[in-house]
């Protein structure tokens, strides 16, 4: 069993979220997806961007973990939600933004990369990646969980790899300037 499948872990993780105020990286993506787009979360975590998001876009939550879906959809019954791993995103349909907020820090550098890429698969023509990150350095292991820090150069290196970066913003979540968002579009859809 995973840390988020724990019935506990999950009650502790949204306890915690609870103060939670994602206005700054909530109004980045306003500025940049118009109204009414459609929008993959990756990982609804606590379920909180998915309040907002739920206003402006045509949301698709997703999780990996069964206890959090399950909740998910309880709270939010007139949205979609998918059992979805953000490595292998086997997904027939395809979004004009896949929008994550501290998910992929739970991959590898290397399953980051292969996450990206898959990413482009299932975005529309013009579509875009809006994810945020912990800044920091190297990787450490709580509760069975996999954190994995970049310095900001480190995930413009490896996010410009396929996409064309938009914009981006350093903030604070915990500590200054310990978060970044990027919303980004893959090369290809830049060359149309």
């Amino acid at each position: 069993m995973g840390f988020y499948d724990d019935p506990e872990n999950v009650k502790t993780y949204i306890q915690m979220c609870e103060d939670y105020d994602g206005s700054n990286i909530h109004h980045a993506l306003a500025n940049s997806l118009p109204l009414d787009s459609s929008l993959l979360e990756l990982g609804s975590v606590a379920g909180l961007d998915i309040e907002f998001l739920q206003e402006s876009y045509d949301v698709t939550g997703s999780d990996l973990s069964d206890e959090f879906l399950r909740i998910y959809k309880e709270q939010h019954p007139k949205i979609p939600f998918l059992k979805l791993d953000a490595l292998k995103l086997n997904v027939d349909d395809k979004f004009d933004c896949i929008y994550s907020n501290k998910v992929l820090h739970h991959l590898t550098e290397t399953e980051l990369k292969e996450s990206l890429k898959q990413q482009t698969a299932i975005l529309t023509r013009n579509g875009m990646i809006a994810h945020s990150f912990w800044l920091g350095e190297g990787n450490e292991e709580m509760s069975g969980l996999l954190f994995t820090y970049y310095t900001e150069d480190q995930l413009v290196n490896i996010i410009s790899d396929s996409f064309e970066i938009l914009s981006s913003l350093k903030y604070e979540e915990l500590e200054e300037s310990d978060s970044l968002f990027v919303i980004a579009r893959p090369r290809q859809a830049l060359a149309c």
